[in-house]
C-alpha cells in the first residue's frame, strides 16, 4: 500500500511537471510562430499593392511630400514615422538631418529612433525631429511615405463608394490646429486646397499607366461654394472626367511654413451606368419638307444595377447639323421606358449632351454628366434611271471624247530655229565687227611659231670679235713654246 501511495505520489509529480513544460513549450512554440508570421506578413506587405496595405497599420495619415528623396519639417510636428521603400536586398536608408549630421539604422538606438530594418523598407519613428530640410539617401522607391503626428492636420471627408465616371462629387476639408480651426487669416495668401488622382497602375483596370490626374483646386476665398474666406474650410465640387479604373485620392495644402498632404484609401471608379441606344432615319431628300421626316428615336438604357432605375431623370439637349439646339427632359419617375425623339434636319451630326440624377440602391444621391454622344446621318443616295437609248446629245459627246485628239501645233520646232538663226546672225556680226577670220574661231588647232631672224652686229662689235680672236691664237701659240731656263739655286 505504501508502494502504491508513493507510484502514485511520483507520477502526479511527473505529470505537473510534464504539463508545465509543454505549457512553456506552447507558449515559446506560439510566440515563436507569431513572431515569424508578423515578420513573414511585414516582408510580404511591401509587395501588396505597392506597399497601400502597411499604411493602414500607421498612426496618421497626414503626410509631408517626398520630392527627389528630400522634404521638409515644420516646427510644429511632435513625431514623424517614415516608410521608406527601397529595392529588396539594398543597404538601409540614411537620414541627414538639417544640421549635416546623419542618423543610421546602427546608430538609431542611441539617438532614441525607433527603426525597423527589413529587406525592402525602412520603418523609422523619430519624436521631435529637428525641422528644417531633410534628405534621405539609398535606392528608395514612389512608393515611399512621411507620417507626421502634428497639431496641425488636414481632414478631408471620405469619398463615397461606387464612382462613376462624370460624376460630380462634393468635397471639405478642414485645416485644424490642435482639433481647433485653422485662423488662415495670419497668412498673406489664400490658401488653396489642390485635389490629385493618382493612378494604383493595377493591370486589371482601364488606368493602368495613367500616373497622375489634377482633378481640381478649390481656395479658401468665399467664393463660389466656399462658405467663409480665410476659415480654415474648403468646400467645392469636382468632376471625374478622366477613365475609370482604381485611383488613389490625395489631398494637398500648402502655406508658407508648412505643407500637409492627406491620402485616402484606393476608390474604384465605374463607367458611366447609362448608354444611349440610336436608331437614326434615313435623311431627308432635297426639297422635302422637313415636318415629313421621319424622327430619331434615342432610348437610354441604364446598365448598372446598384442605381434605383426608378429614380433616374435624363435632361438635356442636342445639336442638329443645321446649327440648331433643342432641349428635352425626361422627368417623370418610374420604370418607363426613357425616349427621346430627336427632329430629322436632314444629313449631318447630332450631338447629345445629357445629365442624369438618381439614387443608389443604398439611398446615396448622385448627378452625373454622361459622356457626349454623337451619332451621323448620311446624304441619301439615288440610283440613276436606266435608259434604253441614250439622247443624241450625249453620244455626241461621248463621240467628241473619243474621237483621235488633233496634232498639236510644233512650238518647240519653231523657237529651236529661230534661236539658231538668232544665234548665227550674231557671230557673223561679231566676225565682222572683230575683223577677225572664221579661222579664228577653230580655236584647238595650234598656230605655226615663226623663227625669229638673229639681230645683225655692228663693225665695231664685228672688230672687236676680230681682234678677240687674234689674242687668242696668240695666247695658243706662246703656250706651245717651252721654258727650258734653270733655277739660280
Amino acid at each position: 500500500m505504501a508502494k502504491l501511495i508513493s507510484w502514485l505520489a511520483i507520477l502526479l509529480f511527473s505529470a505537473n511537471v510534464l504539463a508545465q513544460q509543454t505549457d512553456t513549450g506552447q507558449a515559446g512554440t506560439e510566440q515563436t510562430t507569431t513572431a515569424q508570421t508578423a515578420a513573414e506578413q511585414a516582408e510580404q506587405q511591401p509587395q501588396l499593392h505597392n506597399g497601400f496595405e502597411l499604411l493602414s497599420d500607421l498612426p496618421t495619415k497626414n503626410q509631408i511630400p517626398l520630392f527627389e528623396n528630400r522634404f521638409r519639417i515644420d516646427e510644429h510636428v511632435e513625431e514623424i514615422t517614415l516608410l521608406l521603400f527601397r529595392r529588396r536586398g539594398s543597404a538601409s536608408a540614411v537620414l541627414v538631418q538639417p544640421d549635416g549630421s546623419k542618423l543610421h539604422f546602427s546608430t538609431a538606438e542611441q539617438n532614441k529612433i525607433r527603426w525597423h530594418d527589413a529587406s525592402s523598407y525602412d520603418l523609422i519613428e523619430i519624436k521631435n525631429p529637428m525641422p528644417g530640410p531633410w534628405q534621405a539617401i539609398g535606392r528608395l522607391l514612389p512608393e515611399s511615405r512621411i507620417m507626421v503626428l502634428t497639431d496641425i492636420k488636414l481632414d478631408v471627408d471620405p469619398l463615397p463608394e461606387n464612382l462613376m465616371v462624370g460624376e460630380t462629387v462634393k468635397v471639405t476639408a478642414r485645416l485644424t490646429n490642435g482639433n481647433e480651426p485653422m485662423n488662415a487669416r495670419d497668412f498673406r495668401e489664400v490658401l488653396m486646397l489642390e485635389v490629385i488622382f493618382v493612378s494604383t497602375n493595377n493591370a486589371d483596370y482601364d488606368n493602368f499607366g495613367r500616373g497622375v490626374v489634377q482633378v481640381a483646386q478649390f481656395r479658401d476665398d468665399g467664393k463660389g461654394y466656399d462658405e467663409r474666406a480665410r476659415d480654415g474650410v474648403f468646400t467645392g465640387e469636382f468632376q471625374l472626367r478622366f477613365v475609370s479604373g482604381e485611383w488613389i485620392p490625395k489631398y494637398i495644402v500648402r502655406t508658407p511654413l508648412y505643407t500637409r498632404e492627406v491620402e485616402q484609401p484606393p476608390v474604384v471608379l465605374k463607367a458611366a451606368p447609362i448608354v444611349a441606344d440610336i436608331i437614326a432615319a434615313p435623311a431627308l431628300p432635297e426639297g422635302q419638307p422637313v415636318e415629313q421626316g421621319k424622327p430619331h428615336q434615342v432610348l437610354f438604357r441604364i446598365t448598372d444595377d446598384s442605381i434605383d432605375k426608378a429614380t433616374v431623370l435624363l435632361q438635356g439637349r442636342v445639336r442638329y447639323p443645321n446649327g440648331e439646339v433643342d432641349e428635352f427632359a425626361l422627368n417623370e419617375p418610374g420604370l418607363t421606358a426613357r425616349e427621346v425623339m430627336l427632329k430629322n434636319r436632314g444629313h449631318g451630326s447630332y450631338i447629345l449632351e445629357v445629365q442624369a440624377f438618381g439614387a443608389m440602391q443604398d439611398g446615396r444621391q448622385f448627378m452625373l454628366s454622361l459622356p457626349e454622344t454623337s451619332f451621323v446621318v448620311k446624304m441619301p443616295v439615288f440610283e440613276a434611271p436606266v435608259l434604253d437609248e441614250l439622247p443624241q446629245s450625249i453620244k455626241d459627246e461621248i463621240a467628241a471624247e473619243q474621237a483621235e485628239p488633233e496634232p498639236e501645233f510644233p512650238w518647240g520646232l519653231v523657237i529651236g530655229a529661230n534661236l539658231l538663226i538668232l544665234s548665227g546672225g550674231g557671230l557673223a556680226i561679231w566676225i565682222v565687227i572683230t575683223d577677225r577670220k572664221w579661222a579664228d574661231l577653230l580655236f584647238w588647232r595650234k598656230k605655226p611659231v615663226a623663227a625669229e631672224p638673229e639681230p645683225a652686229k655692228s663693225e665695231t662689235q664685228q672688230g672687236a670679235t676680230a681682234k678677240n680672236n687674234a689674242n687668242a691664237q696668240k695666247n695658243n701659240d706662246m703656250d706651245d713654246i717651252l721654258d727650258l731656263t734653270l733655277p739660280d739655286d
